[in-house]
């Protein structure tokens, strides 16, 4: 009898953790992204919302836990050579590229039978690093390729994308051949530029490849089942996905384009399951915070295009006689910083700033040095005084007024200073427009790459500035492939930003991924672009 009363409570306990095991599993989820990618080609892409989606529509060979941990993707096993040159992956047999109905309609039975029950192979992903590679396709991620064999020499159009270290010695196994040891080597796998792509689909694309709903397919946890770059996009959940973890939600929609009020409105009565919030938004009512991640550097920018700031020893002299301590940094989710690059930009597996330490470039406050630049600069103007205007988010105006105050004692007669308050949203807009001179602003990383913040700011930064010098910089660091050489050339980047005076870093401050409560399984594992959607639930 005790016997039967043990088995009739086991088989209890095991139907009731199956039903709570599936409770949540099979509804909607929602999450909003600024606006309707451009494109969603893995090896082109480069905005952050783009990003997240094709991290979950595709699947690399390896992906991030939770944790952040490296754990399985298409490959099943793989193997690293003592040397710590020769990655070699056994990929799953079997998986599939989601092929969606609508491309029957776009091309026809014969087209859709043929992809729908097309196989990943190794191909793929040869493919689609050679794609990255070259400097034809002109991506913005091929840096990340540079530790391959001749991925340098491919980009200086020295060689042909053949010769790239990938090859496929059958349809299942990859070997990467590198050119230096690479400790993040694995990590740099999880990246939407190693993702697969078919050759054959891509080619009967015509250039279309990743711009509408119609020219892309897919092997990850879910597929693009609709896009309207005007309103929204939904991904549903790919059946035919053969990764460790299935696929909770139903389907995710992504709305585009909405405001800061309304993204807090929604997540409070849970019409939004989760958003990612900047430092200065509060979180709403009826959330929980899922992780922060230390993002945004705060701090005095220069516009370099400005008449007066485009000039050097100005800019100096400003930033060598600002006082830190005028600006309180010991506030909630305020970080004191001294460096450009904030803390959520890596090297290798560990973050740049802890890397760096106590050598963090740091502008020297020197009064006396700040008047002879003044003057210097002064002269070089042709001017015998200056009219400038600061721009600052509201509440911060008084200490900007003190900062004033010194810049006036210091340089006399010879400076006119005004300062505007404004909304921290208008401050941005102005930087974003270039229509300040100088302004108490902010700058993100999207990414938690160093080389990648560091390479935007040559292209386009809030600075305005252009320099060859920094260029050539960046020119060299993005073809280094040993850790330290990339370490010191990061480095080497940051200080020659800051010694031109363009910016004048004060603290730092963390962004957030808030949850609507019914909602879990929402994971980040690094910065916004790695948000996955694969084990969310929503109770209700």
């Amino acid at each position: 009898m005790k016997r039967l009363t043990g088995l009739l409570l086991a088989a209890a306990m095991l139907i009731c953790a199956c039903g709570c095991s599936s409770r949540g599993q099979g509804k909607a989820i929602s999450y909003p992204i600024s606006s309707s990618p451009a494109t969603l080609d893995p090896q082109y892409a480069d905005e952050t919302g783009a990003k997240l989606i094709i991290n979950n529509i595709f699947e690399g060979l390896v992906r991030l836990s939770v944790s952040g941990e490296i754990i399985p993707g298409i490959a099943e096993s793989w193997e690293i050579s003592d040397d710590g040159l020769t990655y070699t992956f056994k990929l799953k047999e079997g998986t599939e590229w989601y092929c969606p109905s609508t491309l029957k309609k776009e091309y026809g039975d014969e087209f859709y039978e043929k992809f729908a029950s097309e196989k990943v192979t190794a191909a793929d992903f040869v493919f689609a690093c050679r794609r990255t590679a070259d400097p034809v396709t002109a991506s913005p991620l091929a840096h990340r390729l540079g530790v391959i064999l001749n991925a340098a020499e491919i980009a200086a159009g020295e060689a042909d994308v053949s010769a790239l270290g990938v090859s496929a010695p059958d349809d299942y196994t990859l070997v990467f051949t590198l050119s230096e040891k690479c400790p993040d080597f694995l990590g740099r796998l999880t990246e939407s530029e190693f993702m697969p792509c078919n050759e054959e689909f891509f080619n009967q694309m015509g250039g279309r490849y990743g711009l509408t709903v119609r020219h892309i397919i897919c092997n990850g946890p879910f597929y693009v089942s609709y896009w309207d770059p005007d309103a929204s996009m939904t991904i549903k959940a790919n059946k035919y996905y053969a990764g460790s973890q299935s696929v909770s939600p139903l389907s995710v929609s992504l709305p585009f384009g909405n405001d800061t009020d309304t993204v807090l409105r929604k997540l409070s009565s849970a019409s939004l399951s989760a958003a990612f919030l900047g430092p200065e938004t509060p979180m709403p009512e009826n959330t929980t915070e899922a992780k922060s991640i230390r993002n945004t550097v705060y701090g005095f920018m220069f516009n370099c295009s400005d008449e007066v700031l485009k000039n050097g020893d100005i800019r100096k002299a400003l930033c060598s006689s600002i006082d830190r301590e005028l600006f309180d940094t010991s506030g909630e989710n305020i970080y004191p910083q001294s460096g450009i690059v904030p803390d959520s930009c890596v090297v290798g597996a560990y973050s740049y700033r802890s890397r760096v330490g106590d050598q963090t470039p740091v502008i020297a406050h020197d009064t006396a040095d700040a008047v002879k630049r003044w003057n210097k600069g002064l002269e070089k103007l042709e001017a015998e005084s200056i009219s400038l205007t600061v721009i600052c988010p509201q509440g911060l105006d008084n200490a900007v007024r003190a900062q004033i105050q010194i810049w006036q004692k210091l340089f006399g007669l010879s400076i006119a200073l005004s300062v505007e308050s404004m909304t921290a949203e208008e401050v941005a807009s102005a930087v974003q427009k270039g229509e300040y001179q100088v302004a108490l602003g902010s700058i993100s990383a999207e990414q938690t790459d160093a080389v990648s913040f560091l390479t935007e700011l040559s292209e386009s930064n809030p600075f305005n500035y252009k320099s060859s010098k920094y260029q050539s910089i960046i020119d060299r660091l993005v073809t280094v492939t040993s850790e330290e050489d990339i370490l010191g050339g990061c480095f080497t980047a940051e200080d020659y930003l800051l010694k031109q005076g363009v910016c004048y870093p004060l603290y730092s401050r963390a962004a957030r991924l808030a949850v609507s409560s019914g909602v879990s399984g929402i994971e980040m594992p690094g910065t916004e672009a790695t948000i996955s959607f694969i084990s969310a639930k929503r109770f209700d």
